[in-house]
């Protein structure tokens, strides 16, 4: 038996997104995402700054990328708003299939 492992890990690819870029960010229990930039991007996580909507003060979320990689934050960003790319963001079609399938379910019931 080794004493050391190599084991793979999932990373933010920092060729992808970096310090200044814009990101809007939602975790799964957040009712609505929101928009900052980032003001920290490592391979482990981002720090994103935001504008709260009170007075002179800013906030900050962190996306971890263990979070990321389990599906609990869906995230868009862009380095200019001409371009932009998503993460982690179900398309319409399928959410909408998704939802149809759970409509028409009757529990097992024949009617």
């Amino acid at each position: 038996m080794a004493l050391v492992t190599e084991k793979s890990r999932a990373a933010f690819d920092l060729t992808e997104i970096e310090r200044g870029h814009l990101l809007w960010g939602r975790h799964h229990i957040w009712n609505e995402g929101r928009a900052g930039f980032v003001t920290s991007a490592t391979e482990d996580r981002l720090i994103v700054q935001y504008y709260p909507g009170i007075g002179n003060v800013t906030n900050h979320f962190i996306i971890p990328v263990t979070e990321a990689v389990d599906g609990q934050w869906e995230i868009r960003w862009s380095a200019d708003m001409a371009e932009i790319k998503e993460y982690g963001i179900v398309a319409d079609g399928e959410q909408q299939e998704a939802e149809g399938a759970k409509d028409n379910d009757t529990g097992g019931i024949d009617s």
